[in-house]
């Protein structure tokens, strides 16, 4: 691998982490397990994550005898900590709505100060695993794990409320991605310090080291980084059936957009914002139906493996059809794959195809078509009346949809992706929707019959 002329430090033999190279000025503020933060209110026991602008710790409240993730932003994100000016234009505007609950509660907040320059702390209640996090399956690693038919809705109906919440008092989240959507904890406040350590593995370290092979003697790094936590091993005994939104970091005013180049997952970006950067309460939409169709099928709508918006932007038109003008002309590289009519070339270089139509309504019945087959009788595949203190919250793998809920949920997809942003569904909609407002009343029958059809 070619380091960067530029690297201070080995990289670390540890997955999971965060990029060590941000421990530099304007970066992460360096923390060790055990270390105390706060006038030693905080005491750090394991580290729940990373992002590009923060790492993510489990501490104990000493004072207030609770488990709370401690989210640490770098300093330069810090000096405009738009999250915090979120949370408490939020915690200022509350009212009495259900969807509250489903906002992740910021309980305190406060600086550090270290060679690194200033970092905003914000304290909030410890939340479980997100569920794209659950989707891998670590005994079976390439197969995902499914979420059970009725838990799937279940989310997919809060997350749809909370989004409605943010967008009525005037937010638009604006990345919104499964990876930003938590499911909450069940009694996680009584675990002890080894409660801990039993359901989230212990912390495992690795030395920092520095490019010369040393171990880090700099101030502005750690003396070693640890893996983050096994969160989505957890039993499901400890997950609930409510999720919780976080990350408000790319949020906005409704009536304020930002300018400039937008910053958003590209696989749950509009078309809008790949072309025109143009974010709004339309791009939160789409965004949340990338993210409900992740939620029931287990993986992305726009699977990327590159990462690039080219790969997203060729499983649009594969899905959804042609882009509109002026997106369909400015996109160059659309002669690569398709013909003027937006349908994939019938002849390819090397006889290597590179791009294949499979329509919404397609993709969704395709779902579980790459699982492992069920092995399960038919009547034991639904097991709505039974507590999720006694089930799992993953489905039998290998069940497809019913043709009742591919239909209902093509037509709810497609009224909500549409190219034109103002010709979306909105909020209001999209919960009277039957895939959405029936889901209590036919998803047991609709899973159980899918499940008899699939093992046929």
């Amino acid at each position: 691998m070619t380091r960067s002329l530029r690297c201070l430090f080995e990289p670390s033999p540890l997955d999971h982490i965060e990029d060590i190279e941000n421990y530099k000025s304007g970066g992460f503020h360096p923390l060790l397990i055990g270390d105390k933060v706060a006038g030693g209110r905080y005491r750090i026991l394991h580290k729940l994550g990373s992002g590009e602008f923060s790492t993510v710790w489990l501490a104990r409240d000493e004072r207030g005898k609770r488990l709370v993730s401690l989210k640490i932003m770098s300093a330069e994100t810090s000096s405009t900590c738009n999250e915090l000016r979120t949370v408490q234009y939020l915690k200022q505007t509350a009212v009495h709505h259900p969807a509250c609950t489903y906002i992740l509660s910021v309980l305190d907040h406060f600086e550090i100060e270290d060679p690194n320059g200033r970092h905003v702390c914000l304290v909030s209640e410890f939340a479980g695993p997100n569920i794209s996090a659950l989707h891998f399956n670590p005994d079976k690693p390439g197969e995902i794990r499914r979420l059970r038919g009725d838990l799937a809705r279940k989310y997919s109906k809060q997350l749809i409320l909370v989004t409605g919440y943010l967008h009525s008092v005037g937010i638009v989240h604006g990345d919104i991605t499964t990876s930003n959507v938590l499911i909450q904890l069940a009694s996680a406040d009584e675990w002890t310090d080894q409660d801990v350590y039993q359901r989230l593995g212990y912390p495992v370290p690795a030395e920092v080291r520095l490019c010369s092979g040393e171990l880090n003697d700099l101030v502005s790094a750690p003396k070693y980084v640890v893996e983050s936590a096994r969160l989505p091993d957890l039993e499901s005994t400890w997950l609930t059936e409510k999720i919780v939104l976080v990350d408000f970091g790319q949020a906005f005013m409704l009536q304020t957009p930002p300018c400039g180049t937008a910053v958003l997952t590209v696989a749950y970006a509009p078309p809008e914002v790949i072309f025109e950067s143009k974010l709004s309460v339309w791009s939160d939409i789409w965004a949340l139906a990338c993210t409900i169709f992740e939620i029931r099928a287990g993986f992305q709508l726009f699977e990327i493996f590159s990462g690039t918006s080219r790969e997203v932007l060729r499983h649009m038109v594969e899905i959804l059809g042609k882009f509109p003008e002026p997106w369909w002309s400015s996109w160059e590289e659309r002669n690569v794959y398709f013909d003027d009519d937006g349908k994939p070339k019938k002849s390819w270089p090397d006889s290597i195809c590179l791009s294949e139509e499979h329509s919404l309504t397609e993709t969704i019945r395709d779902i579980g078509e790459n699982e492992s087959k069920p092995t399960v009788p038919p009547e034991t595949c639904n097991s709505n009346s039974v507590s999720i203190e006694t089930k799992s919250i993953f489905g039998p793998p290998g069940i497809k949809l019913s043709e009742t809920e591919v239909e209902n949920f093509a037509d709810l997809l497609h009224k909500v992706m549409r190219y034109c942003p103002e010709q979306r569904l909105p909020i209001e909609e999209i919960l009277e929707h039957p895939w959405v407002e029936a889901f209590d009343s036919f998803s047991a029958i609709d899973e159980h019959m899918a499940c008899k059809s699939t093992i046929k």
